[in-house]
C-alpha cells in the first residue's frame, strides 16, 4: 500500500516536472523572440507610478518659462522690468544670469544652451568673461549629421568646464527615454567623451571631496558598477560577465586592437547594451525658478549656495520636451531626474536575464505540483489557486513598490502564470477524470452507476462514524442451496454461483442499490444512504425484476441438468446504524447494523413456512400497496422478539397481475379471517381447495388449522404465530 502511495506521488511529481518544463519552454520562445516587448515596457513603467522616490535638495532648475518669454513689463518693489527679448536672447542675459548665481556661491551652472545664434562683440565678451570668472559652468558639446563635433563658440570654450555630448537614448519602439549613456567613444580620435549629467556629478563630487583629479579620471567596469573614483561610484542597468568586463574596460582604456575587436564583436554588441544607467523618475517636484527672478536677482542667495544649478528653457512653444515612463517632460527634467537618482542612490536596475528565467521557471513549477500534488478537492483547488494568484500579485507589488529591479519579461511571468494554472487544472481535469471513470466502473461492481457517479461529484472523505438512517434492507437465499451444491462439482458451483450472483446483483445494482455482502449464494442488499431515492419502491421492483429473471436462467440451466432454482426474498423498512466496520490499515466494510437488520433476514426464512418467495414487512405494504399488489400473510412474532409485525406476500406490479392471482388471495383473505375466527373446520376445507390451485401460503394454514383443532389456542389468543426458530 505504501509502495503504491510513494509510486503514485513520484508520478505526480514528475509529471509535474515534465509539464512545468514544457511550459517554461514556450515561455523561454517567447522571450527571446521579443514578441511582447511594448506591453513589458508598459509594465515596466508601472515601476515609476507606483514609486515614490525622495529628491535632492541640491539640485535647482533655472526654467526659461513663460513668464520670462512674456511681451510684457510691470513694476514690482519700484523696480521697472523690461521684457528680455525674444528667444534665444542675447548672451548678455545669460552673463547676468550666471553673474547672479556665482555671488550666490552656486556650485554648478549647467546650461542647455548652443550659443548658434547671432550676437554682438559686447555680449560674446560679457559672456565669456562671466564663464570664466564663474569657473564653475559646464555647457555642451553636440555633433551634426556627419557627427563632425561643433564647439560653443571659441571665446567662451576656453573659459568653461563642459561635457562632451547630450545626445538622449530614446528608445526605438516606443519613443520614450529610460536611461543615459554616461560616456562615448568617438574612435577617430580616442576620445572617451562624457555625457552631460556625468560632467556636472564629478564637477559636484570634486568640489565635495576637494579633489579635482576626479574630473580626469578614466572609469573603471566592475560588475554592475562604474567606477568613477574611490569616492564615486554609479549603477549600471545590467551586469557585466567575466568575459564582458574584460573587453569592456578595454574598450576604455582604448586596448583593444582591430583583432580583438574583431574576435569580441559579439561580446561589443552585448555591452553597448549594458553601458546605461536608468534614470529613476520621480513624481516630486523639484526646486525651481524663474530666470527672470534670477536674472533681476529676486531670490534668496542662501538657498542657492552650493547647489546645481541647471539653465533650461521649459516655455511651452519650445517643445523641448520628450516621453518618460511617467509623462512627458522637458528635457531639463530628465536630466535632473537622472542628476537625482545618482545623488541619492535610488538606483533601478533590470534583474538579472538568467535569475528572472529561474524565477518563472520556479513559479511554473510552484502552480503545477500546488494543482497536481496539493488540490485534491475541489474546494482545496479553488483555495489554492486563489492563494497562488495572491502569491503572485504580491511579488509584483513587492518587486514594484519595495524593490529597484526591473523584470525584464513581466508580461512572460504573467502569461507563464496563467498559462501553467490553466494547463494544470486542464490536465488534473482530465486525469483525475479518467481516473475517475475507471473509479467509477470498479464501484459501480458494488453499486448502481447512478449512485456510483453521484458519490464521485462529492467532496467527501470516508470517516469512520456512524450514523442513524432510515434505510431498505433486502435479503435473499436459494432454496435448498446445500442440495443443490452437493450434486455439482466445484467448477460447477463456482460457475453456477457467478452467473446466479452477477445476475442477481446487475438487477440489485441497476435498481440504485448497494450490495453489503454475499454469503455464498446469500445476498444482502442495502439502499445506499447517500441518495434521497424512494427506496421501498426501488426494493420491490427490484425483488420482482430478480424472480422474472431467475425463470429465465432456468430454461436456460436445465440444459446443464440443474434443478429448478428457486430464492427466497425478504424486504423491510427502518432505521439501522450505518457504520464503517473497520481495522487499521487491514481492512474496511461500510454496512448496516441493528436489530432490523436481522429482522430482514428472518423475513427471508420466514418464506420457507408459508411457501413464498418474497416476504415484506408492514411498513413495505403500507408504503407500496398503491404501486403494487400485495396479500396479507400472517401476524407473527420472531424469536427473542417481543413486538408482533404483520408480513405481506409482494405478488406482482400493479394493474399487471393475473385474474386468477386476484381471484385466490381473495378466497385466501376470505378464510384467514375465519381461520381468526377459530373457525378452523371451515376454514380448513377451504384451505384445501387452495391448495389444489397451488397456492402455498395456504399450505401453512391448513397444518395450523390440523393443530388447533386438536389443541384449540387460549381464549386470549392474538392471532400471533410464534416463529421459535431462528
Amino acid at each position: 500500500m505504501y509502495k503504491d502511495k510513494f509510486k503514485n506521488l513520484k508520478n505526480r511529481n514528475i509529471l509535474s516536472l515534465l509539464l512545468s518544463i514544457l511550459i517554461f519552454i514556450l515561455i523561454f520562445i517567447i522571450s527571446i523572440s521579443q514578441i511582447f516587448y511594448f506591453f513589458n515596457k508598459k509594465i515596466q513603467d508601472l515601476y515609476f507610478m507606483f514609486n515614490n522616490i525622495s529628491i535632492n535638495q541640491d539640485i535647482v532648475v533655472v526654467e526659461i518659462d513663460e513668464e520670462t518669454l512674456s511681451w510684457r513689463r510691470w513694476k514690482d518693489w519700484n523696480i521697472t522690468r523690461e521684457w528680455l527679448g525674444r528667444f534665444p536672447f542675447d548672451r548678455k542675459n545669460y552673463s547676468v544670469v550666471i553673474d547672479n548665481l556665482n555671488k550666490a556661491w552656486v556650485s554648478i551652472i549647467a546650461l542647455d544652451i548652443i550659443f548658434w545664434e547671432k550676437s554682438s562683440y559686447e555680449s560674446d565678451i560679457l559672456l565669456s568673461n562671466s564663464i570664466k570668472n564663474a569657473w564653475n559652468v559646464i555647457l555642451w558639446l553636440w555633433t551634426d549629421s556627419s557627427w563632425i563635433l561643433q564647439y560653443p563658440y571659441e571665446k567662451f570654450a576656453n573659459n568653461m568646464y563642459y561635457s562632451w555630448y547630450l545626445a538622449p537614448n530614446i528608445s526605438t519602439t516606443n519613443k520614450i527615454v529610460y536611461s543615459f549613456k554616461p560616456f562615448f567613444r568617438f574612435r577617430w580620435n580616442n576620445m572617451l567623451s562624457d555625457h552631460f549629467i556625468l560632467a556636472i556629478i564629478k564637477w559636484f563630487y570634486s568640489k565635495i571631496y576637494n579633489d579635482e583629479s576626479i574630473l580626469k579620471q578614466k572609469p573603471i567596469l566592475y560588475k554592475d558598477k562604474l567606477l568613477l573614483s574611490n569616492n564615486i561610484e554609479l549603477t549600471l542597468s545590467s551586469k557585466y560577465n567575466n568575459e564582458e568586463l574584460f573587453v569592456a574596460n578595454k574598450l576604455l582604456n582604448w586596448e583593444l586592437s582591430k583583432k580583438e575587436e574583431y574576435e569580441y564583436n559579439d561580446v561589443i554588441k552585448s555591452i553597448r547594451n549594458k553601458e546605461n544607467i536608468l534614470i529613476n523618475y520621480t513624481k516630486n517636484n523639484f526646486v525651481k525658478l524663474s530666470f527672470l527672478d534670477v536674472y533681476y536677482n529676486n531670490f534668496d542667495k542662501n538657498l542657492l549656495k552650493n547647489k546645481i544649478i541647471i539653465i533650461w528653457a521649459t516655455a511651452n512653444w519650445i517643445k523641448d520636451t520628450f516621453d518618460t515612463p511617467i509623462w512627458n517632460k522637458y528635457w531639463v527634467y530628465v536630466h535632473v531626474n537622472a542628476i537625482n537618482t545618482i545623488l541619492t542612490k535610488n538606483y533601478i536596475k533590470y534583474l538579472n536575464n538568467n535569475l528572472e528565467l529561474l524565477l518563472i521557471f520556479l513559479f511554473i513549477l510552484i502552480c503545477v505540483y500546488f494543482n497536481f500534488n496539493i488540490s485534491r478537492s475541489s474546494y482545496l483547488l479553488i483555495f489554492s489557486n486563489l492563494a497562488l494568484v495572491l502569491l503572485f500579485c504580491l511579488f509584483i507589488i513587492y518587486s514594484i513598490k519595495y524593490t529597484n529591479y526591473l523584470l525584464n519579461y513581466p508580461v512572460e511571468l504573467g502569461f507563464s502564470f496563467i498559462l501553467s494554472l490553466v494547463i494544470s487544472n486542464i490536465l488534473k481535469y482530465y486525469i483525475e477524470n479518467k481516473q475517475k471513470i475507471k473509479l467509477n466502473k470498479a464501484l459501480s461492481e458494488y453499486v448502481s452507476v447512478d449512485v456510483a457517479n453521484e458519490i464521485l461529484s462529492w467532496d467527501w472523505e470516508i470517516k469512520l462514524d456512524w450514523e442513524k438512517k432510515d434505510i431498505a434492507i433486502f435479503f435473499s437465499d436459494i432454496e435448498w442451496f446445500t442440495s443443490i451444491s452437493e450434486k455439482l462439482s466445484p467448477e460447477e458451483l463456482v460457475s453456477f454461483l457467478r452467473e446466479y450472483l452477477w445476475s442477481m446483483s446487475k438487477i440489485i445494482i441497476n435498481d440504485k442499490w448497494y450490495v453489503d455482502k454475499y454469503e455464498w449464494d446469500a445476498i444482502m442488499a442495502l439502499w445506499w444512504v447517500k441518495t434521497d431515492l424512494l427506496s421501498t419502491n426501488r426494493i420491490c421492483i427490484s425483488a420482482l425484476l430478480q424472480q422474472k429473471k431467475l425463470l429465465e436462467l432456468n430454461n436456460i440451466w436445465k440444459d446443464k441438468w440443474l434443478p429448478i432454482i428457486k430464492a427466497r426474498i425478504g424486504l423491510h423498512y427502518w432505521s439501522a446504524v450505518i457504520w464503517d466496520i473497520w481495522s487499521d490499515w487491514l481492512k474496511k466494510n461500510f454496512t448496516a447494523l441493528w436489530d432490523n437488520i436481522n429482522l430482514a433476514s428472518r423475513l427471508e426464512w420466514v418464506n420457507k413456512f408459508y411457501g413464498t418467495y418474497i416476504c415484506a414487512s408492514e411498513i413495505i405494504y403500507e408504503k407500496e400497496k398503491y404501486n403494487f399488489e400485495f396479500r396479507y400473510l400472517d401476524k407473527i412474532r420472531v424469536k427473542w422478539k417481543k413486538i408482533p409485525i404483520k408480513i405481506y406476500e409482494l405478488l406482482w406490479f400493479k394493474w399487471e397481475i393475473s385474474y386468477e392471482i386476484i381471484q385466490i388471495r381473495e378466497m385466501y383473505n376470505e378464510w384467514v379471517k375465519l381461520y381468526n375466527n377459530r373457525d378452523f373446520n371451515w376454514a380448513q376445507k377451504i384451505f384445501e381447495k387452495l391448495i389444489k390451485m397451488w397456492d402455498n401460503a395456504s399450505k401453512f394454514y391448513l397444518n395450523m388449522c390440523n393443530i388447533y383443532k386438536e389443541t384449540p389456542p387460549s381464549l386470549d389468543w392474538d392471532w400471533v404465530s410464534e416463529m421459535i426458530d431462528k
